[in-house]
């Protein structure tokens, strides 16, 4: 892949991965930079985009992996539901207004 975007991740031949943060436009030089994070560390780094592609191949893109998919799904599951439904649930008179379908119990 000849033109890095933001997300993609990319390695250099010894593994090392990094992480496109930004690909600016070209300066009056004609001169693109890339900006990018290595994935061990939080340094930001600036390279010219030809010479970044020399350096690092295209791996993957960061937006093909969805890592929250699961622990937001677990945080919703964990959630009570609130609402209408349950002040109905409370002993409360529901929207329609019929009173509770129990039967008094008679004694003998």
């Amino acid at each position: 892949m000849s033109d890095p975007k933001r997300h993609d991740i990319f390695e250099d031949k010894n593994g090392t991965r990094v992480a496109i943060k930004q690909v600016f436009p070209p300066n009056a030089s004609g001169i693109s930079f890339v900006e990018y994070k290595n994935l061990l560390d939080s340094n930001l780094r600036f390279l010219p985009e030809a010479e970044f592609l020399e350096q690092f191949t295209w791996v993957e893109n960061f937006d093909s992996i969805d890592t929250y998919s699961e622990p937001v799904a677990e945080q919703l599951n964990d959630i009570p539901p609130s609402g209408p439904e349950l002040e109905s649930k409370d002993g409360q008179e529901d929207s329609t207004g019929a009173e509770p379908t129990t039967k008094p119990s008679r004694s003998e």
